[in-house]
């Protein structure tokens, strides 16, 4: 019965790991972990082929779970129509709840089919005692058996949770290391007092951006994580799937954060700037077309009469602020930009002076080089941004005359002198020119341009180490 019930709450199998050369193992082979082999280099994968019970269940399954998810991320419009039809009464209510309980009875009748599918399937039954023993015992030889199956990740057991170290120092009466919130909330200005007569009057407001935010904003913000696209995509993750952890490699691996160079691309670079914010001695940051914030991107796709809700919400439950933690990272930084970028654009792909890696690098190089960057090195910066070829970016750049020589030896005197931490004060004293040649020096050193769209997969050749004294 417990095999059973296990089979019932168990995770979807997609492919099972073989060796090339093994015998087919007999049907009555034990279903312990020691039964499986890890495939060597000869090894082949296959799709899990389920029985027809576990298969026509698991078709209305994830039929079920499409509808739910459309009906989850529109949940606010249907919510908003059914208000104004008068359908959320409570005459209405009830006897759509008398519906909605029976008709999650009949689908606990399908899982429960789907795990008998399962459970007469001698396949899975190996799989998930495997999975079990895993879970009781993470050895080595568990986890390398446990390696001959691709099924749903969120059931993998937890290799290292994020708050271990935290934890770990606890435990030996040292200090907490808590670190940066992930996502946080735009902070009040001085002087907004937030009394409980304020609180008030901003609680609808809050409400509806916290169920916009969790709806059809997080959907909209992370697409992969709409079930439509994991189920179109799935052939695509099955053949690679890879996060970046970051207390991962240096708490369990033993890597030392000057050992890691941090590559990330579009909506990563949020997750990046974060692990560089929190690790600022790590080697290096690369960012590959990323932004800056989200609010401006936000408010390129909704209607304009709801900037005050879009904006309110970002802040306060999905504050992507790129280019603030960017800013606490003191190591060398590359910034990949995509010259026919169509996501992070605010207008058109073709208008290049929107694109927001533009602004992730001015906020960047206003941070570290206020001096340099002060109005006549903020438009010339803005000009070479501006050029729609490499043959006009060059044409700028020499019109300008830099002298790369001269902006390599003033920035490392000042480095000498004053040491490595930004922000510099260098330029203070040059004259307009000396400050537009050394903002374009540093502007070509930070940025560099790939003609491309988003999507396109950053070729070998384009990809270089960031620029560094």
């Amino acid at each position: 019965m417990a095999k059973l019930l296990s089979c019932v709450l168990g995770p979807r199998l997609y492919k099972i790991y073989r060796e090339r050369d093994s015998e087919r193992a007999p049907s009555g082979v034990p279903e312990t972990p020691t039964s499986v082999t890890t495939p060597p280099s000869s090894s082949w994968d296959t799709y899990y082929q389920p029985r027809a019970l576990e298969k026509h269940a698991d078709s209305i399954l994830a039929l079920a779970s499409v509808f739910w998810s459309i009906s989850y991320y529109s949940s606010p419009f249907a919510a908003f129509y059914l208000y104004r039809k008068g359908y959320l009464s409570l005459s209405k209510v009830v006897p759509f709840s008398h519906y909605a309980g029976t008709l999650l009875l009949l689908l606990a009748g399908v899982a429960c089919l789907r795990g008998i599918g399962r459970w007469t399937n001698p396949q899975y039954r190996q799989f998930i005692t495997i999975l079990e023993a895993t879970h009781r015992n993470q050895s080595a030889e568990n986890k390398r058996q446990l390696a001959n199956y691709n099924f749903d990740f969120k059931s993998w057991p937890v290799d290292f949770h994020w708050e271990e170290p935290s934890s770990r120092k606890e435990s030996r009466g040292g200090p907490s290391r808590q670190g940066v919130a992930l996502l946080r909330s735009e902070p009040l200005h001085r002087g907004t007092a937030d009394t409980l007569l304020n609180q008030v009057k901003k609680l609808p407001c809050q409400i509806t951006s916290y169920l916009v935010a969790h709806t059809l904003g997080r959907r909209m913000l992370y697409p992969g994580s709409v079930y439509l696209l994991q189920k179109a995509l799935m052939p695509v993750l099955l053949q690679g799937q890879a996060r970046l952890v970051e207390e991962f490699a240096i708490h369990r691996l033993g890597f030392q954060p000057q050992d890691i160079i941090i590559y990330a691309w579009s909506i990563g670079g949020f997750t990046a700037t974060w692990a560089a914010m929190s690790y600022p001695d790590i080697s290096a940051v690369i960012l590959d077309a990323s932004f800056d914030d989200l609010v401006p991107l936000a408010l390129k796709v909704m209607p304009d009469s709801w900037r005050g809700l879009v904006t309110r919400t970002v802040r306060q439950h999905l504050n992507l602020n790129n280019a603030e933690q960017l800013c606490r990272y003191q190591g060398p930084v590359l910034l990949i930009r995509r010259t026919k970028d169509e996501i992070i654009t605010t207008t058109v792909p073709e208008d290049i002076m929107s694109n927001r890696g533009n602004d992730l690098l001015l906020k960047l190089l206003q941070y570290r080089y206020p001096r340099v960057m002060a109005e006549e090195g903020l438009r010339v910066v803005r000009q070479w941004l501006e050029a729609s070829s490499q043959l006009e970016e060059a044409s700028i750049y020499s019109r300008w005359e830099v002298e790369e020589d001269w902006c390599l030896s003033v920035l490392r005197s000042y480095q000498a002198e004053h040491g490595p931490d930004f922000p510099w004060s260098v330029g203070e004293d040059m004259d307009a020119d000396g400050r537009q040649q050394l903002a374009l020096f540093l502007a070509q050193k930070y940025l560099h341009n790939f003609e491309a769209t988003h999507c396109t997969p950053l070729p070998a050749q384009n990809f270089q180490m960031p620029w560094h004294l």
